[in-house]
């Protein structure tokens, strides 16, 4: 007993030791990139990292050369001041002999840029050096499409990326196009900068390129290339979700004859026939397969998704149990469940019903207040939404609702990929999903069979832990409020003055969420013309194809 008393306890220490060194990693949390644009066409680059580390000897950032990049005057600083240049980088160096010193390591894509260390912890990196040849002179504009920061062994949680040009002459939407691929986050003309940054961590594939292109004389570009920027721009847009404007070329076909023309007409209507069979198969499977889902799960009586309607919107959308258009419904139903918002003059047609503001809402969800203030200065000075009122303010003010929408959506993303619930950084189905994606998605499934089985579930304990004003709100979310309403008046009959309210309160919600989604949907069309155009915009989780530089790095 003595004997394994000791063998336990020396096991407690080596687990105790042993924790930290798994816990503890090397991190960049914040990535700064100005990029200075020079006559040439070359760029004075500045890196400024936000380093913690805690094991390794140096940093490297690789550069794929392209076949016609090269880098010249590198530098590296510290708090402590500048480092050494070395001529020839050793890697193998220790981590004495490396520190205070920085170089350039030649591979066989390109160069790696090396610096040590030198002290472990948190420490504010400064590299600097001039990238040659980065924009090239096209036929039609002159312009780069760049990867800036690429796979590294650490995620950078923030990355800020400024381009400028060294001359002082402002970078604006007349004379530039920009467009960002690999990352989630924003691209924007800012005060004569063209400036990109991340609103989520770096993680695994992601990276940050950017494309730009530049009308002729701005620059005068040393690299000449013979075909159009429209070929790296198409390049570029191929896998993103850019649209891409350009038509394709007419073909001068040979001239054909009445027989030619019949006979393709039949062939055309030969292979055409099956396509709305096609179609329609293809709908009932996609509506089967959650039912098919719903069907093999236990029912599930509390709130999803730990309350975030964000999440169960973005995972039920992404899955084919909510519709694009259900969120905003579901909060106002919520803001007028909660009695933020007091429908007025109650009619059977919501279009003469109005909303007066009452208060800010009670709850804890930051969304909830973000969504009354966008309510409230459309009901103006007297605090009373009129649905023509809204439409007005709509048309004129769409950029709070979208900022509103596209913020609810990061912010569901952003949580599913820190719990750990998509295999990569985002999800089309539920192969997309971990363990714990499927176990999250389950709790709307669960609940939505729930919600459809109510009156069949003689359970009226189910209102200890959620009451029915709340089975609305999801159900309304889920696409379903139709048939669970009839379920609650069953089963609650003593209460059916109340549920009649609340039904109308669902017309109504329903009703003013059409016109908040129309014009939420005009905006983004909009915006996402102007954004493919290169007036910028949201940044592409895709493409970017043919992008120079990138290669990773680290710490080794």
């Amino acid at each position: 007993m003595k004997r394994k008393r000791i063998v336990f306890f020396l096991v407690c220490i080596c687990v105790v030791m042993w924790v930290p060194a798994a816990v503890a990693a090397n991190q960049v949390p914040q990535m700064e990139i100005d990029v200075a644009l020079r006559p040439d066409g070359s760029a004075h680059i500045t890196q400024v990292w936000t380093a913690d580390t805690d094991e390794g000897t140096e940093f490297y950032l690789a550069c794929k050369d392209s076949g016609y990049l090269t880098i010249t005057d590198f530098s590296v600083s510290d708090e402590n001041g500048p480092y050494t240049f070395v001529e020839d980088w050793d890697v193998d160096a220790s981590f004495a002999e490396k520190a205070n010193k920085c170089g350039i390591l030649e591979t066989d894509e390109g160069v790696e840029l090396c610096w040590g260390i030198s002290e472990y912890g948190l420490h504010r990196y400064t590299m600097e050096y001039v990238l040659h040849n980065l924009v090239g002179s096209y036929s039609d504009a002159d312009g780069f499409n760049h990867r800036f920061v690429d796979e590294m062994s650490f995620f950078p949680t923030d990355v800020v990326l400024t381009i400028r040009n060294q001359d002082g002459q402002p970078l604006t939407d007349e004379i530039c196009d920009i467009w960002g691929f690999g990352f989630d986050g924003q691209i924007q003309f800012e005060e004569g900068v063209v400036r990109a940054w991340s609103e989520a961590p770096l993680e695994g594939e992601q990276h940050m390129t950017i494309m730009l292109s530049l009308e002729k004389d701005v620059l005068f570009p040393l690299r000449t290339m013979e075909d159009s920027f429209e070929t790296v721009k198409e390049r570029a847009f191929v896998g993103s979700d850019y649209a891409s404007d350009s038509e394709p070329e007419d073909r001068a076909d040979e001239a054909l004859t009445v027989g030619d023309l019949l006979i393709n007409v039949l062939v055309l209507a030969l292979l055409a026939a099956p396509i709305p069979a096609v179609v329609v198969l293809v709908k009932k499977l996609r509506k089967e397969k959650p039912e098919k889902m719903m069907k093999a799960v236990e029912y599930f009586r509390d709130v999803p998704n730990d309350g975030n309607l964000n999440v169960t919107y973005e995972l039920g959308r992404s899955c084919g149990l909510c519709k694009e258009d259900s969120l905003m419904g579901a909060y106002l139903l919520r803001l007028i469940s909660d009695g933020s918002l007091e429908p007025e003059g109650e009619h059977d047609d919501p279009k003469q019903v109005t909303l007066r503001m009452v208060r800010p809402p009670r709850s804890d969800d930051p969304y909830d207040d973000t969504f009354y203030t966008v309510l409230e200065a459309a009901a103006g000075e007297d605090g009373v939404l009129q649905p023509e009122e809204l439409e007005r303010y709509c048309d004129q003010n769409s950029k709070p609702l979208t900022r509103f929408v596209d913020s609810c959506v990061r912010e569901a993303k952003q949580t599913l990929i820190r719990t750990g619930c998509f295999k990569g950084t985002a999800c089309s189905g539920p192969k997309d999903l971990t363990h714990e994606g499927k176990r999250q998605l389950e709790e709307i499934l669960g609940l939505k069979r729930f919600l459809l089985d109510f009156s069949l579930i003689y359970e009226r304990g189910v209102t200890e832990t959620v009451i029915w004003q709340d089975y609305m709100i999801y159900a309304l979310l889920l696409g379903i409020a139709d048939k669970v309403a009839p379920q609650i008046r069953k089963l609650y009959p003593e209460a059916l003055p109340q549920i009649r309210q609340f039904e109308r309160y669902v017309q109504y919600a329903g009703y003013y969420n059409g016109i908040l989604f129309r014009a939420y949907e005009n905006d983004r069309y909009r915006h996402q013309a102007a954004r493919s155009s290169g007036s910028g915009g949201r940044a592409s989780f895709r493409g970017g194809g043919g992008a120079s530089g990138g290669g990773g790095g680290g710490i080794r």
